[in-house]
């Protein structure tokens, strides 16, 4: 009987060795969620500033083919384009909200911190209420020109354009004493 003991050999692992290679898996992967999740949002605040370039010149070039003057204002929360339209009744004009692909509200909400620091030679900071334009697309392709800077977590957008409708996005790492 002894013989077939000694013969007889134990195939598995003990549940020590399975509950530290799970530990092990387990850190792993906390480790990788926390590396992506910041990739994550530095990529996510590439893409609204990128969208919000392409919407710039997809504003200037309706207000040259439509033609119409356009007008462009920011909020803490995003970005709304208005058309300037004249009433028959009256001399005066009126800004109307587009309710159309062009305007993102909500585009900047818990992702920027937007600031407008300069517009058309005034290079104070501005305060930003997307109530009403801050910025005019002319139907002769001259717009405001304006430097608006977007803060993120770890970088900072400035987008510059200028009167001649050329815009440029400029990306800028933080430092950490910068926030």
């Amino acid at each position: 009987m002894s013989l077939l003991k000694k013969n007889q050999s134990t195939s598995g692992f003990t549940l020590i060795e399975i509950l530290v290679v799970l530990i092990i898996i387990a850190i792993i992967t906390a480790v990788a969620v926390m590396a992506f999740g910041h990739m994550g949002r530095a990529r996510r605040e590439r893409i609204v500033a990128e969208q919000l370039m392409r919407a710039i010149t997809i504003g200037e070039q309706q207000a040259i083919l439509t033609p119409s003057i356009l007008g462009l204002g920011f909020d803490p929360s995003g970005y709304q384009f208005f058309q300037y339209e004249i009433t028959l009744n009256s001399h005066a004009g009126v800004w109307k909200p587009l309710n159309n692909s062009l305007s993102n509200p909500t585009a900047f909400k818990n992702l920027f911190i937007a600031r407008l620091t300069f517009v058309s030679g005034y290079s104070a900071e501005i305060k930003i209420h997307a109530s009403h334009p801050i910025i005019i697309f002319s139907p002769g392709g001259k717009v405001t020109p304006f430097i608006l800077n977007l803060q993120g977590e770890n970088h900072i957008y400035i987008i510059t354009v200028h009167n001649n409708a050329t815009s440029t996005l400029l990306e800028k790492k933080m430092n950490h004493g910068e926030k």
